[in-house]
Formats: structure tokens, C-alpha cells, sequence
């Protein structure tokens, strides 16, 4: 299902389920990450959704890291809290995860331990032409999620835009990735339907 114009980049409460007639097949990136065959040939056929909840609380200026800086306006910060769930097979998985730009541990089934960080950025900040334009011409904010990513173990980094896309004429919530690792570079976009109650 479409996702209706109430939804945003800064409104993503509510489940999201993987389209996969729409979604490019990860199977190359998957391998890239080092996801093991079998793994890889299970997901290709399971069903994938996110269910999406956030939460909004006063920006902790302190860190763990010296080398982290705090929220930009040491205002509000937003935290998403997802829960995916993957049927068949046994990769379920929740994460809490604080959009101010800064690294964070975490380990998923799929990719191991891995360091993640997500931030809000303007539209005007994509810096390739089609893909800026076409957040723009869906996201009511002009904003998108950018999300980077990498597992140091694995040697792998990924760049993810998660935003607002008309695909057919229908708007849906994607995540446009670019995964790399040396010299090799992938990129595939994933598409979500919205389910509403």
C-alpha cells in the first residue's frame, strides 16, 4: 500500500513491509557483506517488515568518545526504535537507534556487530541531481534520513538515504543503499509499503 501524505521522513511510526516487486534484489549486496549463501537464498524468498516506533527526548551533549560530537542545536533528538521481523528463518532483530549523526554499536543476525549512525539532512544536501529531485518531489519536509553504516570485521561501509519516493505514480518509504568494500561498489534501492490499520 501507498504510503498517504501524513507520513514523513520525521513520522515513520507504523509497520512497513518490503516490496519486493518494486525493491532491486540484494542478493549481490548481501554477498558483498559477506552473508553466508544459505542466508542469502533463505531472505531471497522471506517476507521483511519494519515495524517503526519513535521517540523524542532532550539531546545527551555527553559521549563516549571524544571524537563524537553532540547534536548540532543541543535540542530535541529523535530515537527509533525498530523491530524487523523476517518470516521464515530466525533473523528478527530490534534496534534503538538516536538520529544525531553519531556512531553506534549494535548486532544484527544478518550483518554481525556493526557501527551505525543516522542523521536528518536537507534534500538540498543530495548531491546526486535525479535522486535529490525525486526526495523532493515526495518528502513534504524535504528532509531524509541519511544513515552510514559499517562492520570493521567485515571491511565493508554502506550509505543509506532513507526518504520519500513517487514510484508509478504511488508514494513509498525507500531506502537507497550503497554498500562498498575495496574497490567494489553496490547500490540498491529498497521499497516499502505502508500498513495501516
Amino acid at each position: 500500500m501507498a504510503a498517504p501524505l501524513s507520513k514523513d521522513i520525521t513520522n515513520l511510526e507504523g509497520t512497513w513491509h518490503l516490496n519486493r516487486k518494486l525493491s532491486d534484489d540484494p542478493d549481490q549486496m548481501f554477498a558483498l557483506q559477506g552473508v553466508p549463501w544459505i542466508t542469502r537464498k533463505a531472505l531471497r524468498f522471506a517476507s521483511l517488515s519494519l515495524q517503526i516506533s519513535q521517540s523524542i527526548s532532550c539531546s545527551d551533549v555527553s559521549s563516549d568518545s571524544a571524537t563524537e560530537s553532540p547534536s548540532e542545536d543541543g535540542g530535541s533528538v529523535t530515537t527509533l526504535h525498530v523491530r524487523q521481523t523476517v518470516t521464515p528463518g530466525s533473523f528478527n532483530s530490534e534496534t534503538s537507534c538516536v538520529v544525531n549523526g553519531q556512531f553506534q554499536d549494535m548486532s544484527l543476525p544478518i550483518f554481525g556487530d556493526i557501527k551505525m549512525k543516522l542523521q536528518y539532512v536537507s534534500t538540498d544536501d543530495i548531491k546526486n541531481d535525479l535522486m535529490r529531485q525525486s526526495f523532493e518531489d515526495a518528502c513534504a519536509s524535504k528532509m531524509v534520513i541519511d544513515e552510514g553504516a559499517e562492520n570493521p570485521k567485515m571491511g565493508w561501509s554502506a550509505h543509506v538515504l532513507w526518504g520519500f519516493e513517487n514510484i508509478h505514480g504511488k508514494r513509498y518509504l525507500t531506502r537507497n543503499v550503497r554498500t562498498w568494500k575495496n574497490d567494489e561498489s553496490i547500490v540498491a534501492r529498497m521499497v516499502y509499503d505502508c500498513h495501516q490499520k
